[in-house]
């Protein structure tokens, strides 16, 4: 009896060791799978933020490639502003086209204004001269010199004199902001100035010496020298125009300040107001395109890529120019305009490229 007690004891102590050994065999199991999973985890959790990171680098360049094209779309506009200006000044006056553009600019501004729920003339209460003088500069003497220079023909003179503006920006920065200029500047100015004479004078010499000029390649400078002297204004006056808000003000001053030359224009013609389908189309072009998409898209291409990248496809403006004027016009290009505009073009890359410190030039125009 005590034998088989014996024997049954034994028998359990076995069992229980057989059941210890699996326990602990399969703790161990246990262990290795919970090691496994939880280096499984680890390694997803490595890839996830691979993963982020990655998509972070491709938002950050599917943005900039996105900032590079809403400047090639902006210099596009730019040039087409050329093309449908020219066909608007057929039958309207260059201020009344310059009207149109700003109240259209205003109208398509104006939903962003309402948005921010704010007053926008407030920011300007105490400085009302100054902003009546930048209005009267940036977005009435600009493009009312660039609408009359478009009355005549010869687009590919105009588009060469837009890329001025850059140097016209240092030179006002020079004489408003006391800013020195390095020698290797002065040389980019004699050089522009000379490309600039090529163009003025259409590269005969006769011209030069009867000093019979390109009256409107002479208008195209006068309207870029009011940008930069705009720039340069902004810049000396720590006036800071936000997109919505401050451009509003400024066109809605520069409305008040057209009407009445409009309203007398068109008071003295027979038929007011009464333009072809075209026209409307070019007006509705300018307004919409410069004056309010162009502006947008300029801001925000500079912010990703920064002002001095986004001022060089200003130098894509007299390209696409020649391009719209040798296809959709019919214009022949010159000798004197290929000369013209390298000279132009290295000029003013040499005045504003070739220096350490940065100038009032490194804002793209407006």
């Amino acid at each position: 009896m005590a034998a088989s007690r014996a024997a049954t004891a034994a028998s359990q102590n076995h069992s229980e060791g057989l059941l210890w050994a699996a326990f602990r065999v399969s703790r161990s199991k246990q262990c290795k799978f919970l090691k496994v999973v939880f280096t499984q985890w680890l390694h997803r959790l490595k890839l996830c933020f691979k993963s982020r990171s990655c998509s972070d680098v491709t938002m950050k360049m599917n943005k900039t490639a996105l900032a590079y094209g809403a400047l090639l779309l902006a210099m596009l506009i730019s040039a087409g502003n050329f093309l449908f200006g020219n066909l608007a000044v057929n039958e309207v006056h260059p201020v009344v086209l310059t009207f149109w553009r700003c109240l259209i600019a205003a109208i398509f501004v104006l939903p962003l204004v309402l948005k921010g729920r704010s007053n926008p003339f407030q920011h300007f209460q105490g400085s009302w001269l100054r902003t009546t003088i930048l209005a009267c500069i940036g977005v009435v003497a600009t493009p009312w010199f660039v609408y009359t220079a478009l009355q005549s023909n010869d687009l590919i003179d105009l588009g060469a004199g837009y890329t001025s503006v850059p140097l016209l920006t240092i030179l006002f920065s020079a004489l408003l902001l006391n800013e020195r200029l390095r020698a290797v500047q002065y040389l980019g100015v004699a050089i522009a100035l000379f490309g600039a004479l090529v163009f003025a004078f259409r590269g005969d010499l006769e011209n030069l010496i009867n000093f019979n000029p390109h009256l409107a390649f002479l208008l195209m400078i006068a309207s870029n020298a009011c940008r930069g002297l705009y720039l340069v204004l902004l810049k000396k006056w720590h006036i800071h125009l936000k997109p919505d808000e401050g451009l509003f003000v400024i066109f809605v001053v520069g409305i008040v300040v057209l009407l009445p030359f409009v309203v007398i224009h068109e008071a003295g013609t027979f038929r007011p107001l009464d333009y072809s389908w075209q026209v409307w189309g070019s007006i509705l072009f300018v307004g919409v395109g410069m004056g309010a998409i162009y502006l947008h898209l300029l801001n925000f291409g500079t912010n990703e890529v920064g002002a001095s990248t986004a001022s060089l496809f200003a130098y894509l403006v007299p390209i696409l120019v020649t391009v719209e004027a040798v296809a959709l016009k019919g214009v022949d290009l010159q000798i004197y305009q290929g000369f013209g505009g390298v000279l132009i073009v290295s000029g003013v890359l040499i005045a504003t490229r070739l220096h350490h410190r940065p100038t009032a030039a490194d804002h793209p125009p407006h």
